[in-house]
């Protein structure tokens, strides 16, 4: 058995927990449960009333789509009304609160407004085993651009923050 020097196996043992320390960052741009691998952005939000202001993100020449995804951990008809679903569930079985998922939102080149729009003009819902995802928006991109989405919650949809959502842009096409 051949022994390594104390300073040589100290390097060792920073260099392998220096590695360790980096996996998660370099694999932070692709979340590992976000079923779309080629989104632009995908983070965390609150669908508390107030504004979510997010960095700034590079684009392509393309289109993109503006979505929340949420997980199911509630009934899905409920969860489908609170988040205005068109999924053929009839109206009449939502609570008069529904739908809490309400946005208006802004895409930022900068200080000049790229596109706008509310989710109340815009439908489209999509579901996976695991996710229900409602478009709010879209926007064309242009390449070279790095964009901001400010999203601002104008209802209080506090009660699907059990459901871990997410704010999406993806390409479209890539759904």
């Amino acid at each position: 058995m051949r022994w390594i020097p104390g300073r040589k196996f100290i390097g060792f043992i920073g260099g392998a927990l220096g590695m360790l320390l980096l996996v998660p960052v370099a694999s932070a741009g692709r979340h590992k449960d976000h079923p779309y691998r080629y989104s632009v952005l995908d983070m965390p939000v609150s669908l508390a009333v107030g504004t979510v202001r997010t960095p700034a993100f590079p684009v392509a020449s393309q289109w993109y789509w503006i979505m929340i995804q949420v997980e199911k951990p509630l009934p899905f008809d409920q969860m489908v009304c609170m988040m205005e679903g068109a999924s053929g569930i009839d109206p009449k079985d939502c609570s008069k609160n529904d739908p809490l998922l309400q946005a208006d939102w802004t895409v930022w080149d900068g200080d000049h407004i790229v596109d706008h729009g509310s989710s109340t003009t815009c439908s489209g819902d999509m579901f996976t085993n695991k996710f229900i995802f409602k478009t709010i928006g879209s926007f064309a991109g242009e390449a070279g651009k790095k964009y901001v989405l400010e999203v601002k919650f104008t209802k209080d949809g506090t009660p699907l923050n059990v459901a871990n959502p997410h704010l999406i842009v993806i390409r479209q096409g890539e759904e």
